[in-house]
């Protein structure tokens, strides 16, 4: 490739000291001269002067000619290199005093924690004309040398710095009486970059006891595959790209149909998922729009002119564009995308500040993929500067992305661990890896069983959620079985078809996704951040599932086995998100212990279940002013999920869900009985939080069944209601609700099929209902589900009970029958009407026929085998009222005695 200036100075010049830099010295010649060290506060050098931003005086003889935008900084370290003055527009420094001669001029320049400043230093008199600019990275310090005549009758010097991009800095100079002209020269010296991280690779590893837990209680469980395979990552991609080309302008940019412009990083995600086509599906008549949109890509970041500003999140899809397309163009184009690249300045280029948030991250994988490739200098130092910066985000046991939101957890580890998987060996290599690889199990038990990533925060509920859970789970589960822990690998590959599973769900008629759970009209952006966009967040996942793609090419032939998400038996407390995670075979809460009520409730916010459909109102709390979008005609909803109000006045109830966040981050996790079967735990939380109330317990019992919730309030005497948010309508259908006695039921029809039923019961409650305001949140419109109690209920603890029903249910068992195994299906009926159920087996069919409703019917299937291997049953339910039901159960293997 061809070298850069800033290469061609590194490689000339630069020397990677691996302690501190040495200072600068003074020459103790006696002569007339000055060595000035420029900062606030601190002790200069020895034999250096301090100067900050004072004004020349001819007394002192030195001094800044205007102190007009000047600042000082103090970075730590040796007294040369840790401070400096600063300043945007020109300046100068005048030095007096002076005998008439020839003069070497010094200066120093650079900055430990950035690297955007370029420094040009004019001074009349120079010997050769001009001085060379100086342009250090971060941690990286440039001293340019050169003479300088004083003629006969002056005595002072001026030295002027400036910045042709508004941004220069210096740390010293020096002046001293020299007998000949010198050439104008440029040395460069690189710092320690400090590191923030933590003891990743020494700190104790909890996910041990994690794994050694989910593989006792997986051993001998079977589950029903999601009939998903590699392919799958290509044929979402491909539907999405169909769509997209439509909205492709002749230039190359992807134009958003809704806000009519090119939206951030639209463009870069649809050049790699289109690229990905044409290398692995033999899409050729993509080739030409992938490369109109890598041409557009390529140049708008190298002139940092990406739409909205979105420089940093470009690198690693153009990166992975450019391997995949190149092939496939002519080789002057490729060279084009390729000086694209080599043109522009990191440092200065990306938004973000090195060790920033997350998309500092994305920005410097996207850089060492640049490096791996040969794109970009391999002795550049943002990768390793911003890889220094980030440790301190990753949690050092954990090792998840501690940006706050649950979806900017796994947003950064996603293009990381893509990064190590392609066999990063630089910088940080080693504490990237251990955190990716700690994270990616603790995700495992984070995940909910219909394969969504876990809600809280921003973000949270859009489809690249799920798709970047399809990049690290298919990361690790060929990382496993290189391990040779095929197992492990198959809980992998089971959690990454559970993602593209939810993904699948939301194809709309014409190819491309609802970017947000919900079947609103996109022009109306419900549940849309202010960022959120239909072009890059449809592209966005495409371009993460076209990295699930290759990583997935080794585990082909891994069988799904039953993940934690499937099998359950734990409790999971994530203290640093405050957020507790609990699962009993399939059945799954995520409580959330000190929300942010832009986006959520305090307490239990989400409930589901395996196999059932996870809108249907436990998967998104109420908030009573949003940071998103709500649906039009959506009144002003309580704070609140799925939990308890009490009154603080006649007439005036408090939600817990509205807690602060300061009132309730303490709260206290009182672990019980952890199986598959069941799972219990407390939590506890104290404080003053109105009304007389001291104290919220909250008991939980978790069975593949249901999910039991006892809330008490110690001491309280009110009136005390229970409550729970309902859905009414996802934009597409609307929701069936039913208020019987005790219960509340919800459930959706659509061409004939139902979906499952969700119950939500409020033990002992004096009255139940479901009022008719409409509330809004992600998944669409929503009611509220109110259960009354007497006053003093509160005190005894009021319970509530949700479970999950379909209109047919199905177990299996086995049982031997001289000598061979017999499969016992046993069907029930749990539609109000009559119904035909088909059970097929791999050793039969069988049709049951008028099925009363609540009527369990029992069939033997003779296997005529002594051994049967795990299989599955399924059973298709239809109705006297037309309606039609499915269902799959799994049963384990046997062998007759």
């Amino acid at each position: 490739m061809e070298l850069s200036r800033r290469s061609v100075l590194t490689s000339m010049a630069a020397a990677v000291l691996a302690g501190a830099l040495p200072a600068v010295a003074r020459a103790d010649t006696g002569a007339p001269g000055l060595w000035v060290d420029f900062g606030g506060a601190t002790a200069p050098a020895p034999g250096y002067v301090r100067v900050g931003t004072e004004t020349y005086s001819a007394q002192r003889g030195y001094g800044w000619v205007s102190a007009a935008g000047l600042s000082t900084r103090d970075r730590g370290g040796d007294p040369i290199h840790r401070d400096f003055v600063f300043g945007t527009a020109a300046r100068t420094f005048r030095i007096g005093n002076l005998a008439p001669g020839r003069y070497r001029l010094a200066v120093v320049a650079g900055d430990l924690t950035f690297g955007d400043h370029i420094t040009q230093v004019q001074s009349p008199g120079v010997d050769g004309g001009t001085l060379p600019e100086l342009s250090p990275s971060l941690a990286q310090f440039g001293t340019v040398t050169g003479t300088l005549v004083v003629p006969a009758g002056a005595s002072t010097v001026d030295v002027t710095f400036g910045s042709p991009i508004n941004n220069w800095v210096v740390n010293a100079i020096t002046l001293e009486p020299v007998p000949v002209a010198e050439t104008p020269r440029v040395a460069y010296v690189n710092a320690a970059i400090a590191s923030t991280w933590g003891p990743i690779l020494t700190s104790p590893d909890h996910t041990v006891a994690l794994l050694a837990g989910h593989r006792a209680r997986a051993a001998g469980r079977t589950v029903a595959s999601t009939d998903l395979a590699r392919a799958d990552y290509l044929r979402l991609i491909g539907s999405g790209i169909d769509f997209w080309t439509s909205w492709q302008s002749p230039a190359g940019p992807i134009i958003d149909p809704y806000r009519n412009s090119e939206f951030q990083y639209s463009t870069p995600a649809f050049a790699h998922a289109a690229a990905a086509l044409v290398a692995y599906a033999g899409r050729a008549d993509l080739v030409d729009a992938a490369a109109r949109a890598l041409d557009h890509s390529t140049r708008t970041l190298a002139d940092r002119t990406a739409a909205s500003a979105h420089e940093d999140f470009f690198p690693p899809m153009i990166a992975h564009a450019i391997r995949l397309l190149a092939p496939h163009v002519p080789a002057a184009r490729a060279a084009v995308w390729r000086a694209d690249i080599d043109r522009f300045e990191p440092f200065r280029t990306y938004r973000a500040g090195v060790g920033g948030n997350n998309w500092n991250l994305v920005a410097a994988t996207g850089e060492a993929l640049f490096q791996m490739d040969g794109l970009r200098d391999a002795h550049h130092r943002f990768a390793e500067a911003s890889f220094a910066g980030q440790g301190d985000t990753f949690d050092p046991v954990l090792g998840l992305y501690l940006e706050g939101p649950l979806a900017y957890d796994h947003f950064p580890r996603l293009w990381a661990g893509d990064l190590i998987a392609r066999g990063y060996a630089g910088p940080y290599a080693a504490e990237l890896t251990e955190s990716m690889r700690r994270a990616s199990i603790v995700s495992l038990f984070m995940q909910s069983p219909t394969g969504e990533l876990p809600a809280g925060g921003r973000s949270a509920h859009h489809q690249w959620n799920e798709a970047e859970q399809c990049v690290t789970y298919e990361i690790f589960a060929a990382r496993a079985l290189a391990a040779g822990d095929a197992e492990l690998a198959g809980w992998f590959t089971r959690a990454a078809h559970l993602a593209l599973g939810s993904m699948f769900r939301w194809v709309r008629p014409s190819g491309e996704m609802q970017i947000v759970k919900n079947w609103m009209d996109p022009a109306e952006r419900v549940g849309y951040e202010s960022y959120s966009a239909h072009s890059q967040y449809n592209l966005l996942p495409l371009s993460m599932l076209a990295i699930a793609y290759e990583h997935a090419s080794s585990t082909v032939q891994v069988a799904e086995a039953p993940s934690p998400a499937d099998v359950g038996g734990f409790v999971l407390p994530i203290d640093p998100l405050h957020k507790v995670f609990a699962n009993a075979g399939g059945t799954y809460v995520e409580i959330d212990t000190a929300a942010d009520h832009h986006y959520d409730a305090t307490g239990l916010i989400r409930a589901h279940f395996a196999g059932h459909s996870p809108q249907l109102g436990s998967s998104d709390s109420l908030v009573t002013a949003p940071s998103y979008v709500l649906p039009a005609g959506a009144v002003t909803a309580p704070t609140t999920g799925i939990g308890v109000a009490w009154q603080t006045s006649p007439g005036t109830w408090r939600y817990f869900g509205e807690l602060a966040p300061d009132l309730t981050e303490d709260a206290v996790l009182q672990r019980g009985t952890e199986s598959a079967e069941e799972v219990t735990f407390a939590l506890r939380y104290n404080g003053s939080f109105g009304g007389g109330v001291t104290a919220v317990e909250e008991r939980f019992s978790l069975t593949p069944e249901d999910v039991r919730v006892t809330t008490t309030l110690p001491g309280y005497t009110g009136p005390v209601r229970r409550v729970a948010p309902v859905l009414s309508h996802d934009g597409r259908t609307p929701a069936t609700i039913v208020v019987d006695g005790e219960e509340a039921r919800v459930w959706q029809e659509e061409d004939g099929t139902s979906t499952s039923t969700l119950v939500y019961r409020m033990h002992d409650a004096e009255t139940v209902q479901v009022g008719a305001a409409q509330y809004g949140n992600h998944n669409g419109l929503m009611r509220l589900a109110v259960g009354e109690y007497a006053a003093g209920a509160g005190a005894d603890g009021v319970t509530l009970t949700i479970s999950a029903h379909r209109d047919v249910t199905v177990t299996v068992t086995t049982r031997s029958v001289a000598g061979t195994v017999h499969l016992v299906v046993r069907t029930r009926n749990n539609a109000d009407v009559p119904g035909d159920v088909r059970v097929t087996t791999p050793y039969g069919t069988r049709t049951l026929t008028g099925v009363a409703p609540g009527r369990t019917v029992a069939t033997t299937f003779a296997t005529r085998a002594a051994s049967i291997p795990a299989g599955l049953v399924d059973a298709v339910a239809t109705t006297a009222d037309g309606t039609t039901a499915t269902v799959t159960e799994a049963y384990e293997a046997h062998t007759s005695r």
